[in-house]
């Protein structure tokens, strides 16, 4: 008898134990470099339905998330990494790293303006006016002025914010930049020389730089109708990238 109440205790604590003791838990962990003020969409693996979620960014300066029914909307506000969890309660669920990346190069090769069709930025040079003797005027005048700069190498440093240029006639300039999704401002001789920027479509860390000229020719030409002159110049970022681009452990 004694030793039939003995096993039914030793059972008891047994059961008891095994249903106290929980299941070793790894967080779900996710990686993810992005473009300053650039809004991205991660996916995760994590039950999203049956949960009290809540964020965490460990630097909200940075980088904040919202949640939405299919994973983790990512926002980015200056450059910079930070770690950003979710939580059901104190439970941590999923950790994502968000690198969050400024313009920056340590070599940047200036291709010129764009000539063939189908190429990244073609036109390179874009002229309307109702005077049609007007636009061949200003394009052989674009043309002699990118001219210097067709080879020249840029290089900008995301943490001083100050650029360099080296023209192949060995000619340099320095100074400092400011850049966002859509812009690129060069400050430098006393100048400050504003260009549109966008990411090269089908070309490998590419971009097309625009300037825009339209106010500095209608002033010059006034009874010429000019409505737009704008010239893009393609670039070509040789700086070392790794296979894929940048990698987290």
């Amino acid at each position: 008898m004694r030793f039939a109440i003995f096993l039914l205790i030793t059972s008891l604590f047994i059961v008891s134990y095994g249903c106290s003791k929980e299941e070793p838990y790894e967080p779900e962990k996710k990686s993810i470099s992005i473009w300053e003020g650039e809004t991205s969409h991660i996916s995760i693996e994590t039950d999203l339905t049956h949960c009290n979620c809540a964020l965490q960014s460990e630097d909200q300066e940075i980088a904040t998330a919202t949640i939405d029914k299919t994973g983790i909307c990512i926002t980015t506000h200056k450059s910079g990494s930070t770690m950003i969890r979710l939580l059901d309660n104190d439970k941590i669920l999923c950790e994502i790293f968000v690198y969050v990346k400024y313009f920056s190069s340590p070599e940047i090769i200036d291709w010129g303006i764009p000539l063939k069709e189908g190429s990244p930025g073609y036109p390179g040079i874009t002229i309307k006016a109702t005077d049609l003797r007007i636009p061949s005027e200003i394009e052989k005048e674009l043309r002699e002025e990118s001219e210097p700069f067709i080879g020249a190498t840029y290089t900008f440093n995301q943490d001083t914010r100050k650029f360099t240029i080296k023209t192949s006639s060995e000619v340099s300039y320095e100074g400092s930049y400011e850049w966002n999704l859509t812009s690129l401002t060069l400050m430098y001789d006393g100048k400050k020389e504003k260009y549109g920027f966008k990411f090269a479509t089908g070309m490998s860390h590419g971009y097309i730089i625009e300037a825009d000229k339209t106010e500095k020719y209608q002033r010059r030409y006034p009874d010429a109708g000019i409505t737009e002159v704008k010239v893009n110049h393609v670039w070509k970022n040789n700086g070392i990238i790794p296979p894929g681009g940048i990698i987290f452990d």
